[in-house]
């Protein structure tokens, strides 16, 4: 039962992939195929069984986390003052070789959870520092957005995505369900990568071709 919930969840996350792509904004586009890969992974573990074949599979999880997720920083810059979306790539930039050192000594077990089969890393990792910092730059954009253009769903969708990464030790699939959730609210929130909110153009940003 819980494996075809993550199937679902990937399904989700491909339709939300599919929206972000046909509007233009491309980093969120590719963390949700990220996510959605996650997510198919995970539904599809059982089926595929123990092996070297679903382990290369998990890893893929690991590295789609590693390079993708702090990549919506950028994301976040170009939706608040595009006067930070070098600074943004800098910070990404350095989280993304952070994870992806820590992915030279990766370890893998296989690990059931309720009819779920994937594979878990053997070591504690501690707390997942760039996804933590990135969500909560992402908290504080939203913040941002909600106060400017009264525009609540980036807040929110961070908010819960920070909620259920903590509820996921115990409950794996929270994780996932969190990360569709807060897709859905960055397609709530922007047009495109071009930084127009909700079809509003920021402060201080020259109009688009489009615009």
């Amino acid at each position: 039962m819980i494996s075809v919930l993550y199937g679902g969840l990937a399904l989700i996350q491909v339709a939300l992939a599919v929206r972000l792509a046909r509007s233009g904004r491309w980093i969120p586009f590719a963390v949700a195929t990220g996510i959605a890969y996650d997510s198919a992974v995970v539904g599809a573990g059982r089926l595929i069984g123990e092996g070297p074949w679903l382990e290369a599979l998990n890893t893929g999880r690991f590295a789609v986390h590693a390079i993708l997720t702090p990549l919506l920083i950028v994301h976040g810059a170009v939706l608040v003052r595009r006067g930070l979306v070098v600074p943004a790539w800098g910070l990404a930039g350095v989280l993304v070789v952070f994870e992806v050192v820590g992915l030279a000594d990766l370890r893998l077990e296989p690990r059931w959870w309720s009819d779920t089969l994937r594979y878990v890393s053997v070591d504690a990792l501690g707390p997942p520092i760039p996804a933590l910092v990135t969500t909560v730059i992402l908290l504080v954009v939203g913040l941002v957005l909600w106060v400017r253009w009264r525009t609540p769903w980036l807040f929110l969708g961070a908010a819960v995505l920070l909620a259920t990464a903590g509820a996921a030790v115990a409950l794996p699939v929270l994780g996932n369900a969190g990360e569709a959730v807060l897709i859905a609210a960055i397609a709530a929130t922007g047009d495109r990568d071009d930084g127009r909110v909700s079809g509003i153009r920021l402060r201080g940003q020259r109009p688009s071709p489009s615009q």
